[in-house]
């Protein structure tokens, strides 16, 4: 996974493995406008990547986690929970719809502001907790 993603900066994602999962995790800056459910250019290109993996590696769950900042959002969206669902969702979408990914393999879900990686206090903590972690599970049966 990290070689096929090796191109993209290393500030907006990070490949780590924990607990027996691979954790992708992309910011915001790759992926999506902050607000917004549409995934950017850069970030169709880096689940492109994702999915040819992903469809050679057919024995792997995938869960795709979005989390915002605690900065209320007002526009189109209800809350940040909402957000975050939607773009979870719009991630899922172009990896069915675009390249074919198994969807019975992929689960879907909105963490809000509720899971930080960093402090919600400051800008550059901010800026960390919005993002999305693609979590690769192997079956081990």
């Amino acid at each position: 996974m990290a070689e096929a993603l090796k191109g993209f900066n290393s500030n907006d994602l990070s490949v780590v493995q924990k607990k027996g999962n691979v954790y992708v995790s992309l910011s915001e800056n790759l992926l999506l406008p902050s607000g917004s459910a549409i995934v950017n250019k850069n970030g169709i290109d880096a689940l492109s990547k994702l999915a040819a993996v992903l469809n050679v590696e057919a024995d792997v769950s995938v869960n795709i986690e979005d989390h915002t900042d605690s900065i209320p959002i007002w526009i189109k969206y209800k809350d940040n929970w909402d957000l975050s669902t939607a773009r979870a969702n719009a991630i899922v979408r172009i990896l069915v719809d675009n390249y074919k990914v198994d969807l019975i393999r992929i689960i879907a879900s909105g963490h809000s502001f509720y899971d930080p990686v960093e402090s919600n206090s400051n800008a550059e903590g901010r800026a960390k907790n919005r993002r999305t972690e693609i979590i690769l599970t192997p079956k081990l049966d």
